[in-house]
């Protein structure tokens, strides 16, 4: 009994492993979505103090420093810090999309692509905040696709 409860353990653990990588990256995609509908409608959600949808999505950490930054008379970024652009394409909100993931230490990087060309891309460093996944930090990556591959 105890061999067949110890093999359902092995058997089990990466099923929920994939599952709950599942669910940072389809936390990364809906924020990101939203996120850019938000921008597209000239509304900046890091400007707006207690926004229920930051807080479900971000660090409470993170969003403290931004805040911190944001109302700082320190030089701030010139880039959006979670598009890490000045500026979001025009197919970008429509065009959101997942494309790969992997897991360090620190956090559990999800790339996601803005465009039908995803031409811009973006890493969530996802993290479990109080067991939910939110984003702690955002890098950006320009990758090349291979065209070997088509």
């Amino acid at each position: 009994m105890i061999r067949v409860l110890i093999l359902l353990f092995f058997i089990s653990s990466p099923a929920i492993a994939v599952s709950d990588i599942n669910n940072a990256t389809k936390v990364a995609l809906e924020f990101n979505t939203w996120y850019l509908q938000q921008v597209e409608k000239d509304v900046y959600p890091l400007l707006v103090s207690g926004s229920p949808e930051m807080n479900e999505y971000v660090t409470a950490e993170t969003l403290e420093k931004l805040h911190k930054a944001v109302n700082s008379d320190d030089e701030f970024y010139d880039a959006d810090f979670f598009t890490r652009s000045q500026d979001i394409g025009a197919d970008w909100s429509k065009n959101v999309t997942v494309v790969s993931s992997d897991l360090d230490p620190v956090c559990l990087n999800v790339y996601v692509a803005y465009g039908k060309d995803m031409s811009h891309t973006v890493i969530d460093c996802m993290v479990k905040e109080k067991g939910k996944w939110k984003i702690q930090s955002v890098a950006q990556q320009a990758i090349v696709p291979n065209e070997n591959l088509k």
